[in-house]
């Protein structure tokens, strides 16, 4: 079964219930999974920053970047 099978089971379920504790801390559990979800694709302003003055480099001189076969080659080494 899928994942939104799966959901689709819980959403009918969940139309079933009508215990006000039970709903109340399915919402938490589902609002800690949302919150938790969202802090995993945070990125700091100061990593951001970092790969935007990469980027700035590159495009002002697009030839310090290696070919990627030249670049495996020194990894190996």
């Amino acid at each position: 079964m899928n994942i939104q099978a799966q959901k689709a089971i819980i959403i009918e379920q969940f139309k079933q219930v009508n215990d006000v504790n039970l709903i109340n801390a399915i919402k938490n559990i589902l609002d800690y999974a949302l919150k938790k979800e969202q802090e995993r694709f945070d990125i700091p302003e100061a990593h951001q920053k970092l790969v935007m003055e990469r980027f700035d480099k590159v495009r002002k001189n697009p030839t310090r970047l290696l070919d990627w076969n030249d670049a495996k080659k020194t990894l190996k080494a």
